[in-house]
């Protein structure tokens, strides 16, 4: 252990963003223009980072993480259709071990410990990048397969300007938005509001309940969401500023049954979300300093009734509350070496009721104090070595150790890079896992991820045309032990007394390895009056069981469930003067639904159509749409009998002034 901490502290990186190495005085004007979160700063420099592009943001504002995500990323998406619950999952991780950072702050929920994706607007976001592997260990542990980090921007150029938008089409659904931005050189403000709402009451086709397929509406599935957040910024002089956010989202939704189940019961659920954020920044000569105290609060009200007096209506609350602090220090000793340290506190308290329980437990809580070091070195001018380790502590037991070490090297200059990167991660069970009654394990152990990864990057303007290539390729390989699973079990109740009852109880059973590769190739032609690209990207991942949880297990070497072999998009853009097109097309394997495999979703290929135009009418800037979703009416299932949504057109429009 020694040794290996001796090597780790010997290689540990700075999270300053790599072209900080350069000079020591490029702290003093970092915030010039902007100042965010740097995503190449958060973790080592031979991380692979999929940063999603701003015009992607742009254009899906209307739209869901969830969809966001699974139409333009490598990574794979879960869903149970519109508005209802969507997870996402890295290189044949779970659900479970996917983290969410918003400006730096870990927002994964605290009892269940998955995020749905299905909930945050793409419209809150500046910006999102996806770290993949487990090398996000800055704030805290839990990202075994990747995260998921979006940020918020200032901006110092004291520029206004108000955005309004509307859309309505398929399944009445409609969304109203408004955006302002305002400011001075010293002061900078953000004000979105947005509501969304659809019937969502999409046809498809029944294969399952009869004999022989036929057509029906789809039950139960309608939505609601309402979403605002505040942001303000204040430069405090040329090298400090102040930073603040606040997110409040309400949503309200039924919850649609399985295909195959009689709609005798009806479920409802409302979630809300308080989200807040205080900051400091400081540059003083090569050395930076910044804090920041955050505040989350969430609150879930399940209800589920019946058709029939058989059952009685069952409702459920679920609540927690947690309090983020962390103070982070970074400097530069020479344009060779940075330090930066970083010391996280985080509180997290929850508690659940529900009108059925007999005997309520009291609510849960947790302490994390985790210890970042960080060690970044340039030994020459082609080459960057990166190394980090953290220390957590989580309710003051003994401190676990996590690390992650890279590097990155440009072989031709402005042309071919490579990065690679080792780390190790873990992540401890949630509250529900721990103390969820009945069936919660507190003597669950954590789970513990080890990823290898390389990225070759090229990129090539040729013949000082207006053309652009680019290529990325990245293989990685990862093992995860003691994945933890809910399996049936003959509990013992708490009142002592044995019922022969079989409970779900969460239990160390996996040890899972997975490899594969995501390639990306982009061309882009940019013109005086026509701009276009056309890119692809494809993602081959194989994920296993690589030990048997009993003798008899058949799940040995067999692909994980609902993890695709294959997924690839390919996406078209073009732009003519005020005129804009985007095509897209994406592709998903088959998914296995079971371990044995006699389960799956089929593969399906689904494409989407976006077309508009830019005119302007004084001070106005005036912005129609036309979005088809599913262009090509195709029947698919993201979760085996769940039907997602058959064509949908919408009309769109935004004025900007």
């Amino acid at each position: 252990m020694k040794r290996i901490l001796s090597i780790v502290l010997t290689f540990c990186a700075g999270t300053i963003a790599s072209y900080a190495q350069e000079q020591t005085t490029v702290l003093d004007t970092l915030f010039v223009v902007s100042k965010s979160i740097t995503t190449r700063s958060e973790v080592n420099t031979g991380a692979k980072i999929e940063q999603i592009p701003i015009e992607l943001l742009q254009i899906n504002s209307s739209r869901n993480m969830a969809e966001l995500l699974a139409e333009n990323t490598s990574i794979s998406v879960k869903s149970q259709g519109l508005g209802a619950n969507a997870t996402a999952s890295f290189r044949g991780a779970s659900a479970a071990q996917t983290r969410v950072n918003w400006n730096g702050i870990n927002i994964t929920p605290v009892m269940a410990g998955i995020f749905d994706f299905s909930q945050m607007p793409v419209f809150f976001a500046d910006q999102v990048a996806l770290y993949h592997g487990a090398n996000d260990i800055k704030s805290g542990t839990g990202a075994v397969g990747g995260s998921v980090n979006i940020n918020n921007l200032p901006y110092w150029d004291g520029a206004s300007h108000f955005d309004l938008g509307a859309e309505y089409g398929s399944y009445n659904t409609y969304t109203a938005k408004g955006y302002a931005r305002y400011g001075t050189r010293r002061f900078s403000g953000k004000s979105r509001a947005y509501y969304q709402h659809s019937d969502n009451d999409y046809q498809y086709i029944n294969k399952v309940s009869g004999l022989d397929a036929f057509k029906e509406r789809r039950q139960d599935a309608s939505f609601s969401m309402l979403s605002a957040m505040q942001e303000l910024h204040f430069r405090l002089g040329d090298q400090a500023f102040l930073s603040s956010a606040l997110w409040y989202q309400r949503g309200n939704r039924m919850l649609p049954q399985p295909l195959g189940i009689e709609t005798t019961v009806h479920e409802r659920q409302v979630e809300q979300n308080l989200r807040a954020y205080i900051g400091y920044n400081g540059y003083f000569g090569a050395s930076k300093l910044e804090g920041k105290i955050a505040y989350i609060q969430y609150g879930m009200k399940y209800h589920r009734w019946f058709d029939n007096d058989y059952f009685l209506p069952t409702n459920n609350l679920n609540g927690s509350r947690t309090v983020h602090s962390s103070i982070d220090f970074s400097h530069s000793f020479s344009p060779k070496w940075l330090y930066n340290t970083t010391l996280t506190y985080r509180h997290d308290r929850a508690k659940a009721e529900d009108s059925r329980e007999e005997d309520p437990i009291a609510g849960a809580a947790r302490d994390m104090l985790a210890w970042h070091h960080a060690l970044r070195y340039k030994p020459i001018e082609w080459l960057i070595t990166d190394g980090r380790l953290m220390i957590e502590s989580i309710d003051w037991q003994r401190p676990v150790l996590t690390y992650s070490l890279g590097a990155s090297a440009t072989i031709l200059p402005e042309m071919l890079h490579l990065r690679s990167s080792f780390s190790y991660n873990y992540r401890q069970p949630t509250l529900n896992e721990l103390y969820w009654h009945p069936g919660g394990n507190p003597h669950l152990r954590p789970e513990k991820g080890y990823t290898y990864d390389a990225t070759l990057l090229f990129k090539i303007h040729p013949f000082k045309a207006p053309i652009d290539f680019s290529a990325e390729a990245t293989g990685y390989f990862m093992d995860i032990d003691d994945w933890i699973l809910w399996l049936p079990v003959d509990e013992t109740v708490r009142s002592g007394q044995s019922h022969n009852q079989w409970l779900w109880r969460p239990q160390n059973k996996r040890d899972s390895r997975s490899y594969g590769t995501d390639l990306l190739l982009k061309v882009a032609y940019t013109g005086e009056k026509v701009r276009s690209s056309l890119s692809w990207s494809y993602a081959f991942t194989r994920a296993f069981t690589r030990t048997k949880q009993h003798n008899d297990d058949g799940a040995l070497l067999h692909q994980l469930p609902y993890v695709p072999r294959q997924k690839w998009s390919l996406r078209f853009t073009l732009d003519y003067a005020r005129c804009f097109l985007n095509l897209q097309t994406s592709y998903v394997g088959v998914r296995y639904i079971t371990t044995d495999q006699s389960y799956f979703t089929r593969p399906y290929n689904v494409s989407h159509l976006l077309l508009g135009y830019h005119y302007t009418i004084g001070k106005y800037a005036i912005t129609p749409q036309i979005r088809i979703d599913n262009l090509f009416n195709t029947y698919y299932e993201s979760t085996k009998y769940y039907p997602m949504p058959r064509r949908t057109v919408l009309g769109s429009l935004q004025i900007r002034f």
